[in-house]
């Protein structure tokens, strides 16, 4: 009985071991998997992070943009305004104030939603006080000339500001950064130098033709006005090249062959070889208000088209971000369910005292089984010597005396 003892508590230990080795795999290849699933889940979130963040950034670029073309629409109507008020001014006639100021409040009032994002504000009061300053001197002929060129300076400049705050000359696409280019640069300039150059007749002592550095001044005025068309007839046809909005050629094509037509009446392509010449002041003069008018009329035109095509980007990114916060739940759901399916089995077995699917069963043939059997007693003993006779393919009459010797061991007892 005392060598059973031994035998037993040494099958014992050895099976605790070699049950308990299979045991552990299963818990480690959980956390392997489970390290894994972490892995790929950060990588995961960092890309989608990444892609949130830039269409982010993208998406204030173009609502910065958007807010610069809205606040452009006031700001050309006061420019039409002020060089309108020049002329009047410089011909002795009077200036419509009442316009002027009406123009000025609604760029106010445009900048009191998008001042604040596109630096604006200090600018536009320093231009109102010129404005109140040039209203109270009540200048006429060469001296309001000077004054209001001046105050329309200023009026630039806050244009080139609301460009480069909005990030409207920076553009990275063809159809809108020529809109841009032609709505805030090359429109304002040839509105501005045509008014100029029509009171510059006015200004003229004889009244048919000017001469010394008014002439200068004017063929300054229509050289500008001439590169500009062109740089606008360019920029635009790159524009409507490029574009995914097929309307936009259709829209623009009426009012743009008006301009064409005004700055080439103005300012002729063979102008280079006439400057020698004797220039008509008046007809000049009209043909400047021709520019004037065309150029105001497609620069709103313009600005209308650039915010059609950035409330297509803005939808655009929006969508874009929506997307990607669908993969983001997307994928945590997936790495949530693939981490209860790997994780959940074996807390179960841990919890019902079962062990898990790699682990032997004692039973037949297995040391285990024996060391179990062998805990039962001698009737078990019993069982385990017949189990094990059969598996070492022990038969005939030691076998069937054994068994034999088993039985009776039983009976007597």
């Amino acid at each position: 009985m005392a060598r059973q003892t031994r035998v037993g508590s040494r099958s014992t230990a050895s099976d605790a071991e070699l049950a308990g080795a299979p045991t552990r795999m299963p818990h480690v290849r959980r956390v392997v998997v489970v390290i894994c699933l972490a892995t790929v889940a950060v990588m995961f979130g960092a890309v989608v992070r990444q892609s949130w963040n830039a269409t982010s950034q993208a998406a204030e670029v173009v609502r910065l943009e958007a807010a610069g073309a809205a606040m452009m629409h006031p700001m050309t109507t006061l420019l039409t305004e002020l060089v309108t008020a020049q002329s009047a001014a410089v011909r002795g006639g009077a200036v419509n104030q009442t316009s002027v100021r009406s123009a000025l409040d609604r760029l106010q009032n445009a900048n009191a939603r998008y001042g604040a994002a596109l630096q604006t504000t200090q600018r536009l009061n320093d231009l109102a006080t010129q404005i109140e300053a040039a209203f109270q001197a009540g200048e006429t002929g060469r001296a309001a000339y000077q004054r209001y060129s001046a105050v329309i300076d200023l009026a630039i400049d806050l244009i080139r500001a609301i460009g480069d705050s909005s990030h409207l000359v920076h553009d990275p696409d063809l159809d809108s950064y020529y809109l841009m280019d032609a709505a805030i640069v090359r429109l304002p300039d040839a509105m501005v130098y045509a008014g100029r150059a029509a009171d510059l007749v006015a200004l003229a002592d004889s009244g048919n033709e000017l001469t010394g550095e008014d002439a200068v001044r004017a063929a300054v005025a229509r050289f500008n006005v001439s590169s500009d068309a062109r740089l606008v007839s360019a920029g635009l046809s790159t524009s409507v090249h490029y574009t995914e909005r097929s309307e936009l050629g259709s829209n623009i094509v009426q009012q743009l062959d008006a301009f064409q037509t005004a700055a080439d009446a103005f300012a002729p392509p063979t102008m280079l070889q006439e400057l020698a010449t004797t220039v008509q002041a008046r007809a000049m003069a009209e043909n400047a208000s021709r520019v004037f008018a065309a150029a105001q009329s497609l620069a709103h035109l313009l600005l209308s088209e650039l915010e059609e095509l950035l409330a297509v980007r803005a939808e655009g990114l929006a969508q874009q971000q929506r997307l990607s916060a669908i993969a983001a739940a997307a994928g945590a759901v997936v790495m949530v369910v693939i981490a209860w399916l790997v994780v959940l089995p074996g807390r179960r077995r841990a919890a019902d005292g079962r062990p898990g699917r790699d682990a032997p069963t004692p039973g037949r043939g297995s040391l285990a089984g024996r060391v179990a059997v062998d805990r039962l007693g001698d009737s078990g003993r019993t069982v385990a010597a017949v189990s094990g006779s059969g598996r070492d393919g022990e038969s005939g009459p030691a076998a069937s005396g054994f068994a034999g010797q088993g039985a009776r061991s039983v009976h007597a007892r």
